[in-house]
């Protein structure tokens, strides 16, 4: 299977990586794009490493001007993983301005399983615009698996904790 992970700057990030070592071990073929802010919780070396690929940063890449086209065709499946509240308010508002908006933009409507598993603060997943967001998504077609109640990175509980790696592992075995 050919897996793109789309990762957006969150803590959780450190936990997402978890996908791609599954991913290349059971011998998939897997791919990561990334917003600027995901580099600043895990590496771009580490991103490579795992994935055993180049990780796409940027759509303005001397010799890759046309990547984010073409490796929305080339997936079987894209994870947004984690998604932050910016980035599904920039996807559901139509604003692609970095490679994982430009990425899932120009996969939507391909017919592909599209997931997105958010991660942020209690507060901002019960922000109004998010959940207006997400349930535009949701209406467009796009899979969402919610985030769980729990332990918080910042301290607090609540709503807003990834998915255990196990949940959106089998979340993704029932979209084809």
């Amino acid at each position: 299977m050919k897996r793109l992970l789309l990762m957006s700057g969150s803590i959780a990030c450190a936990k997402a990586t978890q996908l791609i070592s599954t991913w290349v071990k059971q011998g998939d073929e897997v791919r990561v794009v990334c917003t600027p802010g995901t580099l600043n919780f895990v590496g771009e070396a580490t991103l490579e490493g795992l994935s055993q690929n180049p990780v796409m940063t940027s759509v303005y890449e001397s010799g890759a001007m046309m990547d984010h086209i073409h490796v929305s065709r080339w997936a079987d499946q894209i994870i947004l993983c984690p998604a932050t509240a910016n980035v599904i308010n920039k996807l559901a508002a139509g604003i692609a301005d970095d490679a994982v908006t430009t990425v899932f933009v120009a996969a939507f409507g391909l017919q592909k399983p599209l997931l997105v598993v958010p991660a942020m603060n209690t507060m901002m997943w019960q922000y109004p615009a998010t959940q207006v967001a997400v349930n535009t998504l949701q209406d467009w077609g796009v899979t969402l698996l919610a985030p769980e109640q729990g332990d918080l990175a910042c301290g607090e509980q609540g709503a807003g904790r990834m998915p255990e790696i196990e949940d959106i592992l089998k979340k993704l075995e029932h979209l084809v």
